[in-house]
């Protein structure tokens, strides 16, 4: 029976001609809509998974969200007067503090690809608190043109509508409702939790020898049972590690090298905690896997990181947060919310005092300044601002030099005519 007939076999009811079809339509195939059921709990104990989402979550809750307001001559001040900012550096609600909420959020959106959050407000409409939900507990529809957010929970359905709600989409098909990561990557989360299966089977069920016994002839079965009870009782376990071994009638133990399946299934796991880590955009060196890693390009990745993966991340939530949290009357007086990155771009001790020599140096940077970054108080006299003496525009040097010689010629044709200066 060929392979097309088996195949038959196991699809019945005219299944079969759907499953080419679909195959090579190259849409889902029967029977693969199990790989898209897969929930929160299911996805985090995929290690890659758990991994990723606690990078970024912890990285993001990291960075203090700060408040300034921009002044008429474009420069900016840091303030504290609105109640966003208590709210998201001080305390959120009752029960959390301002790194588990933004932890919270992040891992929402990593997860689910929205962050929601319900608005505490006072009796007259102000801002006190954020309290964020858990993603599979949100609902997110549009009806009359508007966004609806149904909070499914045990006692009932109730209705949220935009005002009352604080919402971060992800990565996102039509601007206000993300994508479900989760959802999109089940089957590679699932080809993953499977190799781990695989791997637990595999060991638990296996036979796993270190190495293997050869002889020139065939040993009786007194000889048999000698070498059994002579390996177990005085070269097994630790207590005998490196006791040299003696064997008989020319007796050989030659060791396993690792084995051909062993190393597939290791290159196959590394592989698929790759596809996930490409998926989140997080380094693999930050996945503890440091095979590719070196001394010289860690910082340059960890950079990378902060860039082209963190820095999305907080401009979207500086967006959201200034045009829903925010009013209109604080947006125009110029109030903004922008999270503080200069902790994750701070290199070495080294690095930043050659950095600030240089600033130094330049003439933007006094001493107070870099006391500032520093989290050092200032001192008296630490704003001056330095300005090195060959800065000048071209030529000016010059003339000052001739008006000088100049003025030294005219004091000295006075002195000998006895003029005093």
């Amino acid at each position: 029976m060929n392979f097309i007939n088996r195949a038959k076999l196991l699809f019945k009811n005219g299944y079969f001609e759907e499953y080419v079809k679909r195959f090579v339509s190259g849409d889902d195939v029967p029977g693969d809509t199990g790989l898209t059921n897969i929930s929160t709990h299911t996805a985090l104990k995929y290690s890659a998974v758990f991994t990723c989402n606690r990078v970024l979550g912890e990285t993001f809750a990291s960075v203090p969200a700060m408040e300034y307001r921009k002044k008429l001559d474009g420069t900016r001040e840091p303030t504290n007067d609105t109640a966003v900012y208590d709210v998201l550096h001080n305390k959120p609600n009752e029960d959390m503090a301002p790194f588990n909420f933004k932890e919270a959020c992040m891992s929402a959106i990593n997860l689910g690809g929205n962050s929601v959050s319900h608005k505490l407000v006072n009796k007259y409409g102000e801002l006190v608190g954020l309290y964020p939900y858990e993603w599979q507990r949100v609902r997110i529809e549009k009806e009359n043109n508007r966004l609806v957010y149904t909070i499914v929970d045990g006692i009932g359905q109730p209705k949220l509508n935009r005002s009352e709600v604080f919402h971060i989409p992800g990565p996102s098909l039509n601007g206000y409702i993300g994508l479900t990561p989760i959802e999109y990557i089940a089957g590679a989360i699932s080809l993953g939790l499977s190799y781990e299966q695989f791997g637990r089977q595999f060991y638990k069920n296996g036979v796993n020898s270190s190495g293997a016994f050869s002889f020139a002839g065939e040993l009786t079965e007194a000889s048999f049972k000698r070498l059994k009870a002579d390996l177990k009782t005085n070269y097994a376990g630790m207590v005998n590690a490196g006791v040299p071994m003696l064997l008989e009638n020319g007796g050989k133990f030659e060791p396993f090298a690792m084995k051909p399946a062993d190393a597939q299934l290791i290159e196959n796991k590394r592989f698929q905690k790759e596809d996930i880590a490409s998926v989140y955009r997080v380094p693999m060196h930050m996945l503890q896997d440091l095979t590719h890693a070196t001394f010289s390009n860690i910082e340059n990745l960890s950079l990378q990181f902060v860039i082209y993966t963190m820095l999305p991340h907080f401009k979207r939530a500086e967006d959201c947060i200034n045009a829903q949290l925010l009013t209109f009357e604080q947006r125009k007086a110029g109030y903004y919310i922008e999270f503080n990155m200069s902790g994750l771009l701070r290199g070495d001790m080294k690095s930043r005092a050659e950095a600030y020599s240089t600033g130094r140096t330049a003439g933007y940077l006094s001493v107070n300044d870099i006391r500032k970054l520093e989290n050092m108080s200032p001192i008296p006299n630490g704003d001056i601002y330095l300005q090195p003496l060959n800065y000048a525009e071209a030529g000016t040097i010059q003339k000052e030099d001739q008006t000088k010689a100049m003025t030294e010629a005219i004091y000295k044709m006075l002195e000998n005519k006895g003029v005093e200066k």
